[in-house]
């Protein structure tokens, strides 16, 4: 079998090759066969953070081809062959996104020798290519340059060949296998013990700081759904992920509810959504001049009074309003989202009433403002959503006590409890958050809890 072995240096930001180094290695005759390196123009400029890693300077690639120059001999030199690399994602997916701006495909199975040293030298201190070249007596010259590194990457994939009886590449070379779809720097004996249940997931970077915060319903697929992207975004991420940890919820609710507070509580650096932990916008009601009672969307005052709902921003609370003038028909105008000294759009279209052109009585019109705002009279009360748990004899809880997210908990659904209030000797204590809030708010709305008890 014959082996090309790549390393490539890069712009960093943008990811568009400076250098390139190939060298063809037969299994049979233990030795390169083959080799190709060149110097890119990327065709943008190189900062000089790179320029101190890499020594590959703006000045040094002006003359060098550009890769549609070149692409056709990468193309050759690789075709047939395995495509070697250390962290293989990322040289196979940055080349690929080269022929792509081309409009080609560039498609050739992989193997990765950070996957294959871990597998089949276990329990070295790290597996970066500088790291094992001093663990295994590798001869690395010229270092972040990719003729040194891919010379020293091709020792390495000898001596990973002569030293594995239990067929690891083979495995990996398999088309069945997932190996491939790993991240290099994961176990892969952690990913297969994974559960196939409900709850959240966890990512961990080699500080085993959590970089990425998930919830699903089968946790395993979930995962392996993110290994397949192959996304620029994804595939940084995969390149950072040193382990998985996961929690158990029985509940696709507390999944979702539990994903929002670990978020805030990790600041995970892949995860963009539900990082701002502010309630910074309320909506509030007051009675107009005409007696109609009006809704509207404020910012939040510090020594505000009664507010109705709290959220994180302004466009999570209108499309909150929204969503009540549609169900309720209600006025946009004295909703505060349409801004007229006439009547509303909305009438012409047969969607409000008319007591923006006294068309209904004021009276008709609040009792409907009173509906809106009792159907979701559950968040200023005091009460316990309850869910399935983790197996079939258990469920889950979520408590609530005067309006605010209080934490979940699970019992034995043969436990004895005098009252619903002994669930707080259950309790995992949480902190209150708007989309928390929101989140319990939908799902009481859409009837997706199983049970909800009021508590005394």
């Amino acid at each position: 079998m014959e082996y090309a072995v790549v390393d490539i240096e890069t712009t960093g930001a943008g990811n568009k090759i400076t250098e390139i180094a190939i060298y063809v290695y037969d299994d049979q005759r233990r030795e390169i066969i083959d080799e190709f390196s060149s110097l890119v123009n990327p065709e943008s400029h190189i900062p000089s953070f790179i320029t101190g890693l890499t020594g590959i300077s703006n000045e040094m690639v002006e003359s060098a081809p550009r890769f549609f120059e070149i692409a056709k001999k990468v193309h050759e030199i690789t075709e047939g062959r395995i495509f070697v690399a250390h962290n293989a994602g990322f040289d196979y997916n940055v080349i690929r996104a080269e022929y792509r701006e081309l409009g080609a495909e560039f498609k050739r199975q992989t193997l990765c020798t950070v996957r294959m040293s871990r597998s089949i030298f276990p329990g070295l201190r790290s597996y970066s290519l500088g790291k094992l070249c001093v663990s295994l007596g590798i001869t690395l010259e010229n270092r972040h340059r990719a003729g040194g590194d891919a010379k020293a990457t091709t020792e390495l994939l000898s001596l990973l060949l002569d030293n594995d009886p239990k067929h690891y590449i083979d495995s990996a070379l398999n088309g069945k296998s997932r190996q491939s779809t790993l991240p290099p720097n994961l176990d892969k004996a952690i990913f297969d013990q994974l559960p196939d249940h409900t709850g959240v997931y966890y990512f961990h970077d080699a500080e085993g700081k959590v970089i990425y915060v998930g919830k699903a319903k089968d946790i395993k697929s979930r995962v392996n759904s993110h290994f397949l992207d192959s996304t620029p975004a994804k595939l940084r991420m995969k390149q950072e992920i040193h382990d998985i940890s996961y929690t158990l919820t029985g509940s696709e609710l507390l999944a979702l509810v539990l994903e929002s507070a670990e978020i805030k509580q990790h600041f995970p650096k892949y995860n963009r959504a539900q990082k701002y932990t502010g309630n910074a916008y309320v909506l509030c009601k007051f009675e107009g001049q005409n007696g109609v009672v009006h809704l509207e969307v404020v910012k939040k005052r510090k020594y505000m009074q009664g507010p109705i709902a709290s959220f994180s921003n302004v466009v999570k609370a209108r499309n909150f309003l929204e969503q009540l003038v549609r169900e309720f028909r209600l006025c946009p105008k004295f909703c505060g989202l349409q801004t007229s000294s006439n009547a509303c759009f909305d009438v012409q279209l047969g969607l409000c009433n008319g007591v923006c052109r006294n068309e209904e009585a004021p009276e008709t019109y609040n009792l409907r403002v009173e509906e809106a705002l009792n159907s979701f009279v559950l968040e200023t009360g005091s009460y316990a959503v309850l869910d399935r748990g983790r197996h079939r004899d258990e469920r889950c809880f979520l408590l609530i006590e005067n309006g605010l997210y209080r934490g979940y908990g699970f019992f034995d659904e043969s436990a004895q409890l005098d009252s619903y209030s002994d669930l707080r000797d259950f309790l995992t204590p949480q902190q209150h958050n708007p989309d928390i809030q929101h989140i319990l708010h939908g799902a009481i709305r859409a009837k997706r809890a199983s049970e909800i008890i009021y508590l005394e």
